[in-house]
């Protein structure tokens, strides 16, 4: 055989002998695009060949098209969940995918008018840093203002009626050890506290000691009585002496309290949200109509 017989001839007209390897690299697509036998596993790494996406398409076209419909689906579908190590600006870019307004000042959060005094400027500001530094969106924070205020507006209802009951029992101490002369005993430490205070405010606090203090209320009507017997003060006018008018007086004045007859402005009744107020005000009213001579209407 010539030498010329033992060589192949290529495109450029040289010949190289068999054998021989072309710098023509090995390919797995034929001029129609299309994948030829083997194109996985030349072009597909070994822990990828079986997901089902790769028997979806059979050439570079539907490849190719297959690669820009999923990346349309990341933008649309669904976003990609930082790691740890990810930087600032990617987890900024998560949870503004997520509903997270671009700044904590954007979320709006109304206040109810009887509690601004709870939910003052720095609880809501540190609110704000919470959501946002935690990625949450609009209606998160809804949710979570929501439950608060409920969370809170329960607390004061438990202590609303703590306090209620506190009365309560202190009257029921007193009127044990005072007896017949409860009334007239506690009119006069009242008056102590009336004659002897320089505002409102105090005058308030102190009756307020003595609506959760017994002891309290023991030593000024003692105070008291001393200085009647001194005739530093006169006995005040019992409340048993009061004329018919003014005890039906009263009790209408217990009658017009928001949710004792009628329903207060939120619907509600004062027997079904504060239950030992409500008693302690039907007690009261019936006392006086007692005094007024009057059924209740």
């Amino acid at each position: 055989m010539s030498e010329e017989a033992s060589g192949t001839q290529v495109a450029d007209g040289t010949s190289v002998e068999q054998g021989a390897q072309t710098d023509q690299p090995q390919t797995f697509i034929d001029a129609d695009g299309k994948f030829t036998a083997g194109w996985k596993e030349h072009y597909v790494p070994e822990e990828l060949r079986s997901d089902k996406v790769f028997e979806t398409f059979d050439d570079v076209r539907g490849s190719l098209k297959m690669l820009g419909s999923l990346q349309k689906m990341i933008g649309k579908k669904g976003v990609v969940v930082p790691g740890e190590a990810s930087p600032p600006s990617e987890w900024d870019n998560f949870h503004r995918e997520l509903g997270r307004p671009d700044t904590k000042d954007l979320y709006k959060m109304k206040v109810p008018d009887d509690l601004a005094e709870i939910y003052d400027k720095s609880f809501m500001a540190e609110a704000r840093d919470i959501f946002f530094d935690s990625g949450f969106n609009q209606k998160q924070v809804d949710m979570l203002m929501a439950l608060e205020e409920k969370r809170t507006r329960a607390g004061m209802k438990a202590q609303s009626e703590a306090e209620v009951l506190a009365k309560l029992e202190m009257e029921n101490t007193l009127k044990e050890k005072w007896g017949q002369d409860y009334e007239a005993r506690l009119q006069r430490a009242n008056r102590i506290i009336a004659e002897n205070t320089n505002s409102p405010e105090e005058k308030e606090a102190l009756l307020d000691v003595i609506g959760n203090n017994p002891i309290v209320g023991d030593f000024l009507a003692n105070v008291s009585t001393k200085f009647q017997e001194h005739r530093i003060i006169s006995d005040p006018e019992q409340i048993a002496g009061m004329i018919p008018s003014e005890a039906l007086t009263e009790a209408k004045k217990i009658e017009s309290t928001p949710g004792f007859v009628l329903p207060d402005e939120k619907g509600q009744f004062l027997k079904d949200t504060n239950r030992p107020e409500y008693e302690r005000l039907e007690k009261e009213r019936t006392k006086f109509y007692e005094l007024a001579n009057v059924q209740p209407g």
